[in-house]
């Protein structure tokens, strides 16, 4: 047997009520038609009077019930035709250790929409190019390439400590379209700074904002050079302030970042992250490429998490670059990780090295990848704890590591270094 479906019930109740609605409706929008019309013509009359202004006169009668003149009234004929003016915003007083340093290149409160932002930030910012000695070449090649931003006008530039590691020479390429020499002045692996210089005056050096008023949803830009400096030099990504103050582990370096979903991708890093009123409140240094694996052990890609680290922060550490050419961390070169179960290749949980830096001085101690840290000066410590331990010594420092290789144990003695002079 067929059945036949209605969607609604089909008794005579139900019918007639719906009828009558149907007829109430009809009544209704008649008599709205007939409203608008009169609205209409009525607005089109004004709008033909009065200098042209009678439409807007018009819809604020409508919507206050009052005319323009009635609202507010001048004091004289003169004062009736002169212009509004805007008040400035107050700006916040510079700190005295920045001042010397920091350049004002236009006026926040004349931005008024994205192209307005875009256009006034993106001539300061830059496109890093990494040339590096390669085995056969006379002259260093090009290995990779980033983006900064012009921090000063006479010429310093601030990106990544990962945009120049390794590097040989140094360019930096002008929004014009110019390549110039760029000289590092410094750099700090820990919280992934480096400042560079270039021979010039007049340059279009970027505001500096105050990350600590950053809020999550606020309107954020991402400014660089996506995948190539060549290519897509100069790309504007747009999103929100995911989050504040998010503590991310990025190759054993804890640091705090401001999270935005303004796409980022290779060649980013080093750029600005800029807020609606045209003023750096983060450098964009990494992104999830990564959720995690789905059940055929596939990754799954992740969208729109990257991160930038608070201007605030960078700041403390550029000053010190500048003033006084690094910042001295102490360290041993070495990435430690946590297994908290056994393994296949991990047959106890445990604090393991998972990298060491080449030349660095726990290499040069006889230190070996797949070690498991047992103790530090004889204490058993988290990996958290032996990384705040190593913090607290100074270059110059003994300590003892005790480390399991193979089943046997041995005491290692490690010599306290700078790791800003090993990531070099």
């Amino acid at each position: 047997m067929s059945h036949k479906f209605y969607p609604y019930p089909t008794d005579y109740k139900n019918t007639t009520s719906l009828r009558r609605a149907h007829r109430t409706g009809n009544t209704f929008v008649i008599i709205l038609c007939v409203i608008i019309a009169l609205l209409l013509g009525v607005g089109t009359f004004f709008a033909l009077t009065n200098n042209g202004q009678g439409w807007d006169r018009f819809t604020d009668f409508v919507m206050s019930g009052t005319y323009p003149d009635q609202q507010t009234q001048s004091t004289s004929p003169a004062a009736e035709q002169q212009p509004a003016t805007k008040t400035p915003t107050a700006q916040p007083a510079a700190d005295p250790d920045v001042e010397p340093y920091l350049a004002q290149p236009f006026d926040p409160t004349t931005l008024t929409s994205i192209p307005d932002v875009v256009d006034a930030v993106s001539p300061g910012v830059v496109g890093i190019l990494n040339y590096q000695n390669k085995i056969g070449k006379a002259e260093p090649t090009l290995a990779g390439s980033g983006s900064g931003f012009i921090y000063t006008e006479n010429g310093y530039v601030i990106t990544n400590q990962h945009v120049v590691e390794g590097a040989a020479a140094l360019k930096v390429s002008m929004s014009n379209g110019e390549t110039v020499d760029a000289v590092l002045v410094g750099s700090d692996v820990q919280t992934d700074v480096a400042v560079l210089k270039i021979e010039a005056e007049g340059l279009n050096a970027l505001p500096i904002g105050d990350s600590a008023s950053a809020r999550v949803g606020e309107f954020v830009l991402a400014i660089g050079d996506p995948i190539s400096a060549e290519e897509l030099s100069g790309s504007v990504t747009f999103g929100i302030v995911s989050a504040l103050s998010r503590e991310i582990n990025i190759e054993g370096f804890v640091n705090e970042y401001l999270q935005t979903d303004a796409a980022v991708n290779p060649g980013n890093s080093g750029g600005p992250l800029i807020n609606m009123r045209g003023e750096v409140i983060g450098v964009t240094s990494a992104k999830y490429t990564s959720a995690g694996l789905d059940e055929y052990g596939q990754s799954i890609s992740s969208e729109g998490i990257g991160f930038a680290l608070p201007i605030n922060n960078v700041m403390e550490i550029v000053q010190s670059i500048i003033k006084e050419g690094s910042k001295v961390r102490p360290g041993i070169g070495v990435t430690i990780v946590t297994y908290l179960e056994a393994t296949e290749t991990v047959k106890i949980p445990g604090v393991y090295i998972y990298s060491l830096t080449e030349g660095g001085p726990a290499e040069a101690a006889g230190v070996k990848v797949g070690d498991r840290l047992v103790a530090l000066n004889g204490i058993e410590l988290t990996q958290d704890e032996f990384v705040e331990a190593i913090r607290a010594t100074c270059v110059g420092d003994q300590v003892v590591l005790t480390v399991e290789r193979n089943g046997v144990t041995q005491d290692i003695t490690v010599v306290i270094g700078d790791m800003n002079q090993m990531h070099k």
